[in-house]
C-alpha cells in the first residue's frame, strides 16, 4: 500500500492536525512498538490503556502518521478524526478497490487459522499469496491485512473472526472476498450471540459481499452447514459426508499424519497425504482442494503444495523431549475443538500413557457449565487420562468422572507432568487464549530437554 496523507485525511473524512500532508505511508500498525518508517499509528481506546498516550512513542520508533480522536500535539502528520477505527476501516475498504487479486475470506467458530493455513499454502502452486498473520482477524486486524495486500501478491487468504453481532458485516464490507469458507458452526462465542443459529447468521454475512455466483464453501459435516442454502451466492461443500461435493473417504491415520481419498464434484479422485493429524485437519485439506481448483489448480497441483504445510504454532504441534510425546495445542479452545484434539490424542499410537492437559474455555456462556463438562466426557470415552488445569478445569474433571487429576495452575500442572511422564508417554495441553496453557509446554520442553 502507498497512500499520502492527504489521501487518508479524504478517505477517513478526517482533518490533518500537524506535519506533512504528503507524507507517505505504507501500512497500519497499532502497537507503538511495532512502527517504523512508513507506518501510521492507530490509537485504540481500550477498557485499561488508551492508545493515544503512545502517539508520540510511536513517532519517536518512526512512525512516518498517525490517527487520533481528540487534538494532540506531535512530531509528524496527524490526521483528526471521530473514531480511529472506523477510519482505519474506511481505508482499508478503499484501498480493497484499487485491487483486483482474489481474496479467499476464511470464517468459522473453529478452524479458520488452520484452514487460513492450509488455504494459503495449498495456492502456493500459481500464486504469491498474502496472508492474515497471527490472530489480525477482527475489526483492526482485516484492514490492516487488506492494506498490507502489495503489487508482487496475486492473491490473498484473509482470515475473518467475530464475536459480537454487526463485527462481520464491516470487516466483510472491507475485505470483500472472492469466494468464502466456512469452516463449522459451534458454540465459540456463544457468550455474546446467544445460539449456534445467530452464530451461524452472523458468520453467513462474510457472503454478503461474494460476486454474484461466487462459491461459499462450506462444512457439509456440520448439522446447520449442511442444509445452507443462499440465492446470492453458489453453496459448495466440503467434507466427509455422502451430501459434500468434496468429499475426503477411506481416512488413514498414521505415524507422521492422516491419508485419505479425495473425490472431487467431477469424479476424480486422488489420494492425499497430510503430515497432520485428525479428521478436522482432513476437513481443510478439502476446503483448500475446492478453493485450489476454483482459481485454476488442478487436484495434483494442489495435493502436492498439501504434502508440505506445517501447523501454525501452538496448534496440534508434535513435539518430542526426553521421550515423551507433545501435542501443543495450546492457543485457543472451545467444546469442538476440545472434542478433535481429543480425537487425536487418543489415535495417537503410544507405548505408554496418553493425558489430555486440559484448561478452560471461555465465551461460553449459558453453555459454560454443560460444554466443560461434556469435554470431560468426551475425554472419558476416548479412553484418556485426565489433567484438569484451573476452576473451569474442574468442570472438564467433573465431565469426566472417576479418575481425573485437577490442579489449580499452569505451574502446579506442569509440576505433577514433571514427576509423572516416562518416556513413550503422549501429553496433549489445551485451553482457551487467557488460559496460557503454552506456558505448561514450554516449561516440559525446558526440563524433558528439546
Amino acid at each position: 500500500m502507498k497512500m499520502t496523507v492527504s489521501e487518508i485525511v479524504e478517505i477517513s473524512g478526517g482533518r490533518l492536525l500537524s506535519g506533512d500532508a504528503n507524507t507517505l505511508v505504507t501500512g497500519f500498525v497499532t502497537d507503538n512498538r511495532d512502527a517504523g518508517p512508513g507506518a501510521m499509528f492507530v490509537p485504540i481506546r481500550g477498557e485499561r490503556v488508551d492508545g493515544h498516550s503512545f502517539i508520540a512513542s510511536a513517532f519517536a520508533a518512526g512512525a512516518s502518521a498517525s490517527f487520533a480522536d481528540h487534538p494532540v500535539e506531535a512530531e509528524g502528520p496527524v490526521v483528526l478524526v471521530e473514531d480511529c477505527l472506523t477510519a482505519l476501516q474506511r481505508v482499508g475498504a478503499f484501498y480493497r478497490q484499487r485491487l483486483s487479486v482474489p481474496i479467499v475470506g476464511i470464517t468459522g467458530s473453529v478452524g479458520k487459522t488452520t484452514a487460513k493455513e492450509m488455504v494459503a499454502q495449498a495456492l502456493t502452486v500459481a500464486y504469491q499469496v498474502h496472508k492474515t498473520q497471527g490472530n489480525q482477524n477482527g475489526q483492526l486486524g482485516v484492514p490492516i491485512t487488506v492494506c498490507a495486500i502489495e503489487p508482487e501478491h496475486t492473491a490473498a487468504v484473509v482470515e475473518m473472526g467475530v464475536s459480537m453481532p454487526g463485527e462481520m458485516a464491516r470487516i466483510a464490507q472491507v475485505a470483500r472476498p472472492t469466494c468464502g469458507v466456512i469452516t463449522t458452526i459451534g458454540t465459540s462465542h456463544l457468550e455474546f450471540l446467544g445460539t449456534r443459529e445467530n452464530i451461524l447468521a452472523e458468520k453467513a454475512h462474510m457472503a454478503d459481499y461474494l460476486p454474484a455466483g461466487a462459491p461459499l464453501f462450506v462444512n457439509g459435516d456440520n448439522d446447520l452447514l449442511a442444509g445452507l442454502e443462499s440465492d446470492q451466492y453458489r453453496v459448495v461443500r466440503f467434507g466427509l459426508s455422502e451430501n459434500c461435493q468434496w468429499r475426503g473417504r477411506d481416512l488413514t491415520e498414521r505415524e507422521e499424519g492422516v491419508a485419505f481419498t479425495c473425490v472431487s464434484p467431477q469424479g476424480e479422485e486422488r489420494r492425499i497425504a497430510l503430515p497432520v493429524l485428525g479428521e478436522h485437519n482432513v476437513c481443510n485439506a478439502l476446503a483448500a482442494l475446492a478453493v485450489g481448483d476454483y482459481l485454476g489448480q488442478s487436484l495434483e497441483e494442489t495435493a502436492r503444495a498439501l504434502a508440505a504445510y506445517t501447523p501454525p504454532a501452538m496448534r496440534q504441534q508434535i513435539k518430542e523431549a526426553g521421550g515423551v510425546t507433545i501435542i501443543d495445542d495450546s492457543y485457543n479452545a472451545s467444546p469442538d475443538s476440545m472434542r478433535s484434539s481429543l480425537g487425536v490424542l487418543a489415535g495417537k499410537a503410544a507405548p505408554g500413557r496418553r493425558i489430555a492437559v486440559l484448561a478452560g474455555m471461555r465465551e461460553l456462556g449459558s453453555y459454560t457449565q454443560q460444554g466443560h463438562w461434556d469435554t470431560g466426557a468426551c475425554a472419558k470415552s476416548q479412553g484418556v487420562e485426565l489433567l484438569a488445569v484451573g476452576e473451569l478445569g474442574g468442570l472438564i474433571a467433573q465431565g469426566y468422572g472417576n479418575g481425573a487429576v485437577c490442579v489449580k495452575d499452569n505451574a502446579e500442572a506442569a509440576a505433577w507432568l514433571k514427576q509423572e511422564l516416562r518416556p513413550g508417554d503422549v501429553a496433549l495441553v489445551k485451553g482457551s487464549r487467557g488460559m496460557k496453557t503454552e506456558e505448561i509446554v514450554n516449561a516440559l520442553l525446558s526440563s524433558l530437554g528439546k
